[in-house]
């Protein structure tokens, strides 16, 4: 979460008002005073939302109508006793949460972060670029967090959803991950249709309704993936959803009467391969084609990867700062995906033997049921040195 804080060693309340501009009691502690606050009302565009600071009510914005959802409840007045049971259900949780929601702002170090992926991701250099891009928009407008839809394309194993998680995570928002290989039909992002006894919201619907952000990531992993079978294609709702004035008015098909705004959604996805899409939907993305990493680029993509583990992991103190250069050569064997597993099993050999330093060995130990990946064997690169 990106919030102004506040500076200041007083504390921050809201005060109840009907006005546009709502009207903040900021208590000030004065050195000099005698344990006795002064108070002063201010005029401010700010909303109070948690004890750490303030957000600016530009960022706040409202997905969804109460009329909608007092709506929804009367129209299943009449109902049959389940269908009435899962509506009444889902009312007592909507009124739990507020439609009004908070649109991240970007990191005030996003320069940095797109400095440490480029670093940690260097064969992702256009994708980078082009949210670096988008960053820096929305740094000379109104700070939101906002990129047009992203399709990453490459082989298996390369490193497509690492780099989309890993992007998610740095840019401080929600994150919502579907694998579409196994979605069988458009219910898992819009929805079943209320016809069905067993009719549920889709992930589109329970991210912004129950969840407090309006522009979190949904990541869709292997959408080439997604079983086109007609009625109950999977990506059927992707013409809607990924054009932002039809997303606006967004309609979860198990729950037709609210609508939601959905247009603020930063939508990701990955995909082997794409000529297998429709060509409709392949237009609603931004493609970057992924190549394998080149022989420099793996062995910095190594090295991250170790130094990755030595900073963030509780047990990265017990070994070495730095890899060394024959166990970067045997990795450099591998894909950016099939590095990471073997790298984690690795160091659990080492510690094992209480050294504080990979050897070749325990790499070769940890890859010895599933040498078929080698990316020898598939051409991915024959030397690193």
């Amino acid at each position: 979460m990106h919030c102004i804080k506040n500076e200041s060693s007083g504390s921050v309340s809201k005060s109840s008002s009907s006005k546009a501009t709502e009207i903040i009691e900021l208590t000030i502690n004065e050195p000099n005073d005698k344990d006795q606050p002064k108070k002063e009302e201010v005029k401010d565009d700010r909303v109070g939302h948690d004890v750490e600071g303030l957000i600016f009510k530009k960022n706040i914005i409202k997905l969804y109508s109460h009329d909608d959802v007092d709506q929804l409840e009367k129209n299943y007045e009449g109902a049959t006793r389940d269908h009435a049971n899962r509506v009444k259900s889902l009312v007592a949780r909507m009124r739990e949460n507020t439609p009004e929601k908070r649109l991240v702002t970007i990191p005030d170090d996003w320069k940095n972060i797109c400095d440490a992926l480029e670093s940690d991701f260097p064969n992702f250099f256009e994708a980078i670029r082009f949210i670096r891009n988008q960053l820096a928009l929305s740094s000379v407008s109104n700070q939101t967090l906002k990129f047009p839809p992203v399709l990453l394309v490459g082989d298996a194993g390369i490193g497509k959803t690492e780099f989309m998680l890993t992007l998610a995570d740095v840019i401080n928002t929600r994150l919502t991950v579907i694998d579409m290989a196994s979605a069988q039909s458009g219910s898992t992002l819009s929805g079943s249709d209320t016809f069905w006894s067993n009719t549920k919201p889709g992930e589109i619907f329970n991210s912004l309704v129950f969840d407090d952000v309006a522009n979190p990531v949904i990541l869709m992993d292997e959408i080439d993936k997604a079983k086109n079978g007609g009625d109950y294609n999977p990506l059927a709702s992707l013409h809607a959803l990924l054009e932002p004035r039809q997303a606006r008015q967004f309609q979860d098909l198990s729950v037709p009467e609210i609508k939601i705004d959905a247009s603020h959604i930063l939508w990701i996805a990955t995909a082997n391969k794409i000529d297998v899409m429709e060509k409709p939907i392949l237009d609603r993305f931004t493609i970057f084609n992924i190549d394998p990493p080149s022989t420099i680029q793996m062995r910095e993509i190594v090295k991250n990867q170790y130094r990755r583990f030595i900073e963030n992991d509780p047990a990265g103190g017990f070994f070495d700062k730095e890899i060394k250069g024959a166990v970067v050569d045997e990795l450099c064997l591998y894909h950016p995906r099939k590095v990471r597993k073997i790298l984690e099993s690795s160091f659990g050999l080492a510690a094992n033997s209480q050294r504080h330093y990979l050897i070749v060995d325990d790499i070769r130990e940890c890859n010895i049921s599933d040498k078929k990946e080698k990316s020898r064997g598939m051409g991915f690169m024959s030397d690193c040195t």
